[in-house]
């Protein structure tokens, strides 16, 4: 289903004095299921997040840790289907699949394949391969962003106004557009669990949460890569059994601040800076590995 851009709200909190639970707090603005990257069907009953039972707060933050939720899931069916090699390798703490690391947090991005917690297309992340749209998209803008500039300047800039770069980005090569992503659904090119680059979507100028991560993660990642940032990277991902799952950007700078960077929510803002509410569903996310 299509949301229009101002139905999407940002940054509202909790009922003061209580910290309620996800449903309440969607329903008061702080997140739109829709735009979420997989739906669950299920009773549509959220727990309780307020509890003083010691067991049940732990379980509350495991249930939706990116290593034991989505990319844990997609492991497991792509190892049980033998289509996965194992990896020890730094960066690549999920294993391979095709020749290129499984993307989750704390992996690296490019030269990745994202998979879904149910199956759906693979999507291929990897400036490498001869003719990149992804590359020439990173080239061409950090070509204009750095022209007649100094590059200490730019760094700074891009330190400072991370939030801005990133939507003015996402809004210019890869804003939310489910009819686009229908309309690759029925030219039958999206098949569960088979590789498609992201560049279908680049070039058919829209995507939904998970195309629109993927995109972000890779131009961020480069940029750090090549001392435009200081930093470390990863893809995040939550999944609430019988409503939702998401994903989104996480940036840990420098500088201490830790970016949450969602495009599909239109959220842009460091992590101290959400709300209650926000930061329930944006914390407690795996350590990123540094670039």
């Amino acid at each position: 289903m299509s949301e229009r851009d101002d139905d999407v709200h940002l940054g509202h909190a909790l009922p003061e004095g209580s910290w309620g639970n996800l449903r309440s707090w969607t329903l008061a603005g702080g997140f739109n299921p829709h735009r979420a990257d997989e739906s669950d069907e299920g009773t549509g009953i959220l727990p309780a997040l307020e509890s003083k039972d010691p067991l049940r707060v732990e379980a509350l933050h495991r249930y939706d840790r990116a290593r034991a939720g989505n990319t844990a899931i997609a492991v497991q069916r792509l190892s049980h289907a033998g289509k996965l090699e194992p990896s020890d390798a730094p960066g690549s703490p999920y294993g391979f699949y095709s020749g290129w690391q499984v993307i989750g947090s704390g992996s690296r991005i490019d030269g990745g394949i994202y998979f879904g917690r149910k199956p759906r297309e693979a999507i291929v992340v990897d400036m490498r391969r001869p003719g990149s749209a992804l590359l020439q998209v990173y080239e061409t803008w950090l070509a204009a962003l750095v022209r007649g500039r100094d590059a200490g300047e730019v760094r700074r800039e891009l330190s400072e106004n991370l939030a801005l770069y990133v939507a003015e980005l996402v809004a210019m090569y890869m804003p939310y557009d489910e009819v686009a992503v229908h309309g690759l659904e029925r030219q039958g090119v999206l098949q569960p669990d088979q590789p498609v680059d992201l560049d279908l979507f680049l070039r058919a100028k829209g995507g939904v949460c998970r195309h629109q991560v993927c995109f972000v993660g890779a131009i961020l990642e480069r940029l750090a890569q090549q001392g435009w940032l200081h930093g470390s990277v990863s893809l995040e991902r939550k999944f609430v059994a019988g409503w939702f799952s998401h994903a989104w950007v996480r940036f840990a700078s420098r500088d201490g601040r830790i970016w949450v960077l969602d495009p599909a929510q239109r959220r842009y803002q460091t992590l101290d800076a959400l709300d209650d509410g926000s930061r329930l569903l944006y914390g407690d996310t795996q350590a990123a590995a540094t670039v």
